[in-house]
């Protein structure tokens, strides 16, 4: 297989748009990038109809030729930077011009990469390659802050408009970090029908006062780039608590695909006993590379780890996930659960994804379950598996905590 083959096929549903007045350049770049893996590459050979075409198409990367007739790559290099401000929309310029006030001038004007004709395939292709993951990862940080904004509005007010200093929160993170000043507690999943204990989910608890819940922390360590290491940080001390639950307990522990991507479950170290572990991934944020997250995941899967799809049902990606990971245990977000004796449209989306479920193997858990009107609905509608605060509070973990939870 050549280096062209394939090179983009994690990044297969990104759509490139190919500016070129000489039909048999784009034909030639269109073909290169489909069969590098690619499934979407428009063409363009009048430049004119430009404005009208990316409003419809939407790409994900622009390769674009400087000398065209009626309208110039320049032109096209503007028009884009008037339209995509505060927008991170890569483009690779393709051109013979390779003179230094060319260059210049159009990464003055927002170009991001050069290939000067005639140009080796390869490279293109490894280029593109190379922008499209820098726009995925862009796409990925607009959707966390967009989810950020979410769930602060649900467990804090926006940062920015308490006066908060961004710094001070950063360190703050850091700090508590290094003195470890949070504790671990659990909350069971338990078996509604027997009451036995499934599994107990390790949660952190954090020093009140700037951030007043672990919501908060979270939140605010994903907006500072610090939420890999606050959850490799609470992971680790939940970790430290697995002794105290009794031979075959499982404990779940939370983390989010960006931090399992950069070798999160490595980093945990190589004694823990995977095959009593799940991790809890939540679906609030997207992933760009599934293959990729697979490919990390595997080798602890082989060990005996579990995987489940934390708040399904609450945002975009949930079915996504599911498809793709194929988890052993998908979650209902607290969303769903609450009200759900009283609300038949909750009620139908809880049946249906208890269907699928049972289609394909996958367990069940409902989260946040209150009243036993909640938990009867639930079970009616064949949900198992539930938590909170009607199943168990969340409590310190210890010898208190070794309970048999079954497997």
């Amino acid at each position: 297989m050549s280096v062209i083959e394939e090179a983009l096929a994690g990044l297969s549903e990104n759509r490139v748009l190919v500016v070129d007045d000489n039909p048999a350049n784009t034909r030639l770049v269109r073909s290169l990038l489909l069969r590098a893996g690619l499934r979407e590459v428009r063409e363009i050979q009048d430049p004119l109809t430009f404005e009208r075409i990316i409003d419809a198409f939407d790409p994900d990367l622009v390769i674009l030729d400087l000398m065209m007739p009626k309208m110039d790559g320049f032109a096209v290099l503007d028009l884009l930077a008037r339209r995509s401000v505060g927008v991170f929309l890569p483009v690779i310029v393709v051109t013979a011009d390779d003179s230094k006030a060319s260059t210049e001038r159009a990464l003055g004007l927002g170009a991001h990469d050069f290939v000067t004709k005639p140009f080796n395939a390869a490279e293109l292709v490894l280029r593109s390659r190379n922008l499209l993951r820098s726009r995925a990862a862009y796409v990925e940080l607009r959707r966390s802050r967009a989810w950020l904004r979410s769930r602060l509005d649900l467990f804090e007010p926006d940062l920015s408009a308490s006066g908060v200093d961004p710094d001070r929160v950063r360190t703050l993170i850091d700090d508590t970090i290094k003195a470890g000043t949070f504790t671990i507690v659990g909350q069971p999943v338990i078996d509604m029908r027997s009451g036995d204990t499934l599994s107990i989910e390790a949660l952190a608890r954090f020093p009140s006062g700037v951030l007043n819940n672990a919501g908060a922390w979270f939140a605010a360590a994903l907006e500072s780039g610090q939420v890999g290491d606050l959850e490799l940080a609470a992971a680790t001390k939940a970790l430290g608590h697995l002794p105290h639950l009794s031979d075959g307990a499982r404990m779940s522990i939370n983390l989010s695909p960006s931090t399992v991507l950069a070798g999160g479950l490595g980093a945990l170290g190589e004694d823990v006993p995977w095959s009593r572990i799940i991790v809890e991934l939540t679906e609030h944020v997207p992933v760009a590379d599934y293959a990729a997250l697979r490919a990390a995941l595997r080798p602890y899967v082989d060990r005996g780890l579990r995987i489940a799809i934390d708040d399904t049902g609450a945002g975009f990606a949930s079915l996504r996930h599911i498809l793709d990971l194929e988890p052993h245990i998908i979650k209902l977000d607290i969303g769903i659960t609450r009200g759900v004796d009283a609300d038949p449209s909750r009620a139908a989306l809880a049946g249906m994804l208890v269907h699928f479920a049972q289609e394909v193997g996958i367990r069940v858990v409902a989260e946040g379950i209150e009243t036993e009107a909640e938990r009867d609905r639930l079970l009616e509608l064949g949900v198992v598996y539930g938590q909170g605060y009607l199943l168990g509070r969340p409590r310190p973990l210890g010898p208190a905590a070794a309970e048999k939870a079954a497997g």
